[in-house]
């Protein structure tokens, strides 16, 4: 009997983005470069997170801080060293910080430096000051899981990935960044939703979280009488669904899954659909997050990154049955 199914694993294509730094790197191409890939987004919320307590220690050439979340517990406690390859330092170069605070009104001269939303890091060269990155807390924790910057972190990072989801979205005919520029349901959020912490913007605590696929794993199976140029297609790749198609069957799954209260239409009939993978007959459909994040819902939650291919997973078999397995 000839059996088929699709696995698909989603990734975080670019660090999760307030809402204040969206506004500031809309119009970003090397950002939107890099969400090219990604057409299925989600617009979530969760407290407010800073660096704390943040130190120059010029003795050893790096930056000592605290990660803090409002509500979290738990603390951070990093040391980001200056001399490692991706920041391209020269012997003879001085590195300045430039902070974000998130309170501007309040004047900090000395340190440690607190309520920081995001530092960058400038290098002084004889033609003048030259950018060299910006971290945000989230974008930091991300860099140094993926393994692209050194960075000292000890305690739960992972408790620092909870989002509660508000809306799940797609942008295959335009970019996210594009697409979610004067987005109605976007600014309704913004303005709908209160802030999870006192005296908060909800613009410091609305995320975007963009996801592109990491893989998507058909496996296919043949018994006796199968036919021979289907096998040959299986084996060639000839036959794998087009990409737009599986985003557009991810957000319908998601969307069924979690039944975020800003999406208008809930997908009821859902894996039933006219633009998704209903057509294609697949025995067995998954999705599952890699990232270690918790998306949270009225329902319940999706936690990613469980094992090395996923977490959770929504599963869709024999072209009818929906449901979330859980990961033990």
């Amino acid at each position: 009997m000839n059996r088929k199914s699709l696995l698909n694993q989603l990734e975080l294509a670019y660090v999760p983005l307030t809402a204040y730094e969206f506004a500031i790197v809309k119009d970003d191409k090397l950002i939107d470069r890099a969400l090219e890939k990604a057409s299925l987004y989600l617009i979530g919320q969760r407290p407010v997170i800073t660096f704390e307590n943040v130190i120059l220690d010029t003795t050893v050439y790096q930056l000592n801080f605290e990660i803090h979340q409002k509500g979290n517990p738990n603390i951070l406690k990093c040391q980001l060293p200056f001399d490692q390859e991706i920041f391209g330092l020269m012997d003879d170069n001085l590195v300045d910080v430039a902070f974000n605070f998130l309170d501007k009104s309040i004047k900090q001269d000395k340190p440690p430096f607190q309520n920081i939303h995001g530092f960058s890091l400038v290098r002084h060269m004889k033609e003048g000051k030259e950018f060299i990155i910006w971290f945000s807390p989230e974008k930091l924790l991300q860099n140094w899981r993926k393994g692209i910057i050194d960075c000292e972190i000890d305690g739960d990072w992972k408790s620092f990935g909870n989002y509660k989801v508000h809306y799940v979205g797609k942008a295959t005919k335009q970019s996210i960044l594009k697409r979610l520029t004067g987005h109605s349901t976007f600014q309704d959020i913004l303005s709908l939703e209160a802030p999870v912490t006192e005296k908060q913007l909800p613009a410091n605590e609305i995320v975007i979280l963009s996801f592109e696929f990491q893989d998507n794993l058909q496996i296919q199976s043949f018994g006796d009488g199968a036919d021979t140029k289907e096998m040959v297609a299986s084996l060639l790749g000839e036959n794998y669904p087009e990409q737009e198609k599986v985003f557009l069957d991810a957000e319908k799954a998601l969307i069924k899954s979690m039944q975020p209260s800003y999406n208008k239409e809930l997908f009821n009939n859902y894996p039933v659909s006219k633009d998704g993978l209903y057509h294609d007959n697949y025995d067995a459909i998954s999705y599952t997050f890699i990232d270690p994040i918790v998306l949270t819902y009225e329902e319940g939650e999706i936690r990613g990154g469980l094992t090395h291919i996923g977490g959770d997973a929504i599963l869709i078999l024999d072209n009818k049955e929906f449901k979330l397995a859980k990961h033990e």
